[in-house]
């Protein structure tokens, strides 16, 4: 009867706390926003160009992002966020075919990626791009 009694107590003792886990809220995408300077190199044309982006994320999705002036084509591309990686899944934004793959290690952001200008008729660019934090 006092084991009873003793579990009772320690049941009601313990439905009387209220115990709240507070997880912090973290979005992945957080790391990838803000102004980059950019290095892109051409496989294709066997050129660099020097330009900026800037990359942030989306209101509505919980991992995709934009990335402006893209290709220094002043275009806006989409991509999704996968912990440190990133995919541009293909897209056509104002006459030039997208598509590619990066990654972010510390500051710095890489991306491999083709672009087709549609107006043009040229070669697929191949490029290379490594772009850091201004």
């Amino acid at each position: 009867m006092k084991n009873v009694l003793a579990l009772s107590a320690v049941l009601i003792g313990l439905s009387a706390c209220d115990v709240y886990v507070v997880e912090p809220r973290y979005d992945a995408r957080d790391k990838f926003a803000g102004y980059y300077q950019v290095e892109e190199y051409s496989n294709t044309y066997d050129d660099y160009t020097y330009y900026s982006i800037s990359v942030y994320k989306d209101n509505y999705t919980s991992n995709e992002i934009y990335i402006s002036n893209f290709y220094a084509a002043n275009i806006k591309v989409y991509a999704y966020v996968d912990g440190y990686h990133v995919s541009i899944p293909y897209q056509v934004v104002n006459g030039y075919e997208v598509e590619g793959t990066g990654s972010l290690s510390g500051n710095d952001l890489f991306l491999d990626y083709s672009v087709n200008d549609l107006t043009t008729r040229t070669y697929t660019d191949f490029c290379d791009t490594h772009a850091w934090i201004e």
